[in-house]
């Protein structure tokens, strides 16, 4: 039997290394993210912004969302870890017609028609009932959520991280390659795996880059890498090579030239500059 028609939600109790992280990405689910551990910078719809171990947020459907997470804030296995829930609206549906008590609930979260992040007071409640859930059998499991559901329906306490706006293509397309970016600068990305993101093949993805950005996007990337070698250079003790490296750059001399270019100095005296 599919194992996907024995589960009408998915619980998934997540350590993974930061660089395997999932990229940008929507789905129809609902999702239920608690980070256990980890920090970074977070992306979801419109907004973009830092997170950190214990955030709490709700995503509704079709909304692009990604997690970038630092690699220096792990276990001692390098991993970060998260507890994610999902569900459907076929799940809601079903919890308000199988039961009446349900209903007034589910209208309330179906009201969430933006991502929301959790006060403490709330989370609290969210992370126990999360953190009880890894022991429990699939039925206790769902007894859980439907309890999660409870305390999600309660619109105090909230606060809007993502909003589900309605823009134009081009705003759109250039949010989701933007938003590609600051969760993967980190990692090998080509001019190749972008366009596909973005539905588009390399000759019309360049132009369109081009055009509305005003610089090639090998350079927008360079120049979003530099940046973040910067940030690296001022904020830790990582060795020259160390930077290169955590920036997204693979290749020490080619690092150097760019950072020179950019900065009109070298990443040493960039540091000793800004110490």
């Amino acid at each position: 039997m599919n194992d996907n028609l024995l589960h009408s939600f998915s619980y998934n109790d997540v350590h993974i290394a930061p660089k395997n992280q999932i990229d940008l990405h929507q789905q129809s689910t609902w999702e239920l993210s608690y980070v256990s551990l980890g920090s970074g910078m977070r992306a979801i719809g419109d907004k973009t912004e830092m997170f950190n171990s214990g955030d709490v947020v709700l995503i509704p459907p079709e909304i692009p969302h990604c997690w970038s997470f630092n690699d220096s804030e792990t276990d001692i296995n390098g991993h970060v870890a998260n507890i994610t829930v999902t569900f459907d609206d076929v799940f809601l549906n079903k919890c308000a017609s199988t039961f009446p008590e349900m209903s007034v609930v589910i209208m309330k979260i179906r009201e969430n028609v933006d991502a929301v992040k959790f006060g403490k007071r709330k989370t609290d409640v969210i992370i126990s009932i999360l953190n009880g859930m890894k022991k429990e059998s699939n039925a206790e499991k769902l007894a859980s959520l439907i309890r999660l559901l409870s305390v999600l329906s309660d619109d105090k306490d909230i606060y809007i991280v993502g909003h589900n706006n309605k823009i134009d293509a081009r705003e759109y397309q250039l949010n989701l390659i933007k938003t590609y970016v600051l969760c993967n600068f980190y990692r090998s990305i080509t001019i190749d795996d972008v366009a596909r993101n973005v539905n588009m093949n390399r000759t019309s993805f360049c132009r369109f880059f081009k055009h509305n950005i005003g610089m090639s996007f090998v350079n927008y990337l360079n120049e979003y890498r530099i940046a973040k070698a910067c940030e690296l250079l001022k904020k830790t003790d990582f060795n020259i090579s160390q930077v290169c490296y955590k920036s997204g750059f693979n290749d020490i001399p080619y690092f150097c030239r760019v950072f020179r270019r950019i900065k009109c100095m070298t990443p040493s005296k960039y540091r000793i500059t800004n110490y």
